[in-house]
């Protein structure tokens, strides 16, 4: 695999056709090169006349939604033509990936996977070994049943086997979706870490893995999980016995309970087990969240983090403009962008009814009648139980204090243009951690250990404070850049990086 850049694509041969299909001509200066990582690149803008968003699969498709992180994502599949003289492309492709050493084909396996087809069709041709120990059931993280479905599929070959050689010699392979292109203009912003070699999995975060499974780290402890669930709960009584006499303290009692349980119905998600599992749709109950949209969404974001075109959470157009819209090719809004760094905040607020509304819509399309009963019996109590002022505002108080915090430790950091596999790499260089204590802890809900998360993120979050010194120690020995702040230095940041955008 080679790093992606102008001068990367020329060394490996890669000529775009059509609109989103690329080649790889192997020929000996491919065979010869080897991806080397170098510092990494400011964020500086590119020139326009960059490759069109909609070549790369974004997220959001060929229209941004509105405040698109938090719409159902869709990723374009446009292939594009191509040339007469070459165009006997297969059409019969299998879709692979790469765990554990070993290729699987995963073409009739795509739509049964639970977290849809997507998810196997952006990652075609990569190895998706530590993504896979991240997101799924492997045994040591209180289930085996992603486990054992992977030990189920057909075994094949890798990529090469779809190489097709013509009559004039050359030989080509049909650019996987997982290995998506630069715009041609774009910074350089990937590069392979030396323990990675040829893209494939960390080996050296395997064996710190194993250390967190031998040391127990990922089995959940029922006096913290009930002392957890029995503070939101509590937050969610008190706020119920005000809302008539003191509607203001029971907005914000309930605008922190509502906070809280959705830090804590985005731990049940992610966790694995029979504690999990139970209390999979607390969300849906607590603040009229869909778990099936919710784990979707939210595991594109996992995946794909800071990844332009396939993360929802950083392409926010045209509300806040995180990149400079010469770089993406996305449609720029001058008289909006130049205010973004003093509406930005505010709007936050805004986050949960965004989610509530996706919620609504993803149930009700795929007729889920438990979920969508579910969210019924959230809503009587909402606005039947509560005065219509404390609802709606508990509403906006709950989400400008997750919308604030929960993009915060990403948005700023590096965007990359390419997907290749390299899971670890990519969340060193998205992820930054927030270094807070006491009730700004509380508060942060466990996104202030947010690289500790995505690591490992069936990890209970009350495990991730002891588990940072460990990750800073192996980030140290094996070259990665672990980056921590104050919440303030974060959070200013942020406003700064909207700033400058503002005014480009």
């Amino acid at each position: 695999r080679v790093a992606v850049s102008p001068a990367g694509l020329a060394a490996a041969g890669v000529v775009a056709r059509g609109s989103a299909a690329a080649r790889i001509r192997l020929n000996a200066a491919a065979v010869a090169a080897r991806p080397v990582r170098a510092a990494n690149t400011s964020r500086t803008t590119s020139p326009a006349n960059v490759e069109s968003s909609s070549a790369r699969g974004d997220v959001a498709g060929p229209r941004a939604a509105f405040l698109s992180p938090f719409a159902p994502p869709a990723v374009t599949d446009d292939e594009g033509g191509v040339s007469a003289t070459k165009e006997k492309t297969k059409t019969t492709k299998k879709l692979r990936l790469r765990i554990d050493e070993q290729w699987y084909d995963c073409t009739g396996w795509a739509k049964a996977h639970p977290g849809g087809s997507l998810f196997i069709t952006l990652m075609d041709g990569c190895d998706a070994t530590d993504v896979f120990y991240a997101l799924h059931s492997y045994g040591p993280n209180g289930d085996d049943t992603a486990a054992r479905r992977l030990a189920m599929l057909p075994k094949c070959g890798g990529p090469e086997d779809d190489f097709e050689n013509f009559e004039d010699g050359s030989t080509f392979e049909f650019k996987g979706d997982g290995k998506a292109h630069s715009p041609k203009t774009a910074p350089h912003t990937f590069e392979l870490n030396p323990s990675t070699p040829g893209g494939g999995a960390d080996l050296k975060f395997a064996a710190l893995r194993k250390k967190f499974e031998q040391g127990g780290w990922f089995a959940r402890d029922p006096w913290k999980e009930a002392a957890v669930l029995a503070t939101t709960v509590g937050l969610y009584a008190l706020g119920w016995f005000l809302a008539k006499s003191h509607p203001i303290l029971a907005t914000l009692s309930l605008g922190l309970g509502m906070q809280q349980a959705g830090w804590l119905a985005h731990d049940y998600i992610h966790g694995r087990g029979k504690w999990c599992g139970v209390m999979r749709n607390f969300g849906a109950l607590a603040n009229g969240f869909s778990a099936e949209w919710w784990q979707n969404k939210h595991n594109m974001h996992h995946s794909f983090t800071n990844i332009d075109g396939r993360d929802g959470d950083i392409k926010l157009e045209p509300l806040y403009f995180l990149q400079d819209p010469a770089v993406t090719n996305r449609a720029d809004n001058p008289a909006m962008r130049k205010w973004q760094h003093w509406y930005g905040y505010p709007l936050y607020a805004f986050t949960y009814a965004l989610w509530r509304r996706h919620s609504v819509a993803s149930a009700w399309a795929r007729k889920d009648k438990g979920e969508l009963a579910l969210l019924a019996v959230h809503y009587v109590w909402l606005f039947g139980c509560l005065p219509l002022g404390v609802a709606l505002g508990s509403i906006l108080v709950g989400g400008f204090l997750v919308g604030a915090l929960v993009t915060a430790t990403h948005q700023t950091e590096e965007i990359m243009f390419e997907q290749n596999g390299q899971f670890v790499d990519i969340q060193f260089r998205s992820t930054r951690e927030a270094d807070v204590k006491g009730l700004e802890a509380w508060l942060w809900g466990g996104m202030d250990t947010q690289l500790v998360h995505h690591l490992f993120p069936t990890m209970p979050r009350y495990r991730h404070r002891a588990a940072r010194p460990v990750i800073q120690e192996w980030a140290r020995e094996f070259g990665y850049d672990f980056r921590i702040s104050t919440s303030g230095e974060i959070l200013s940041k942020n406003w700064n990086h909207l700033s400058e955008l503002a005014h480009i």
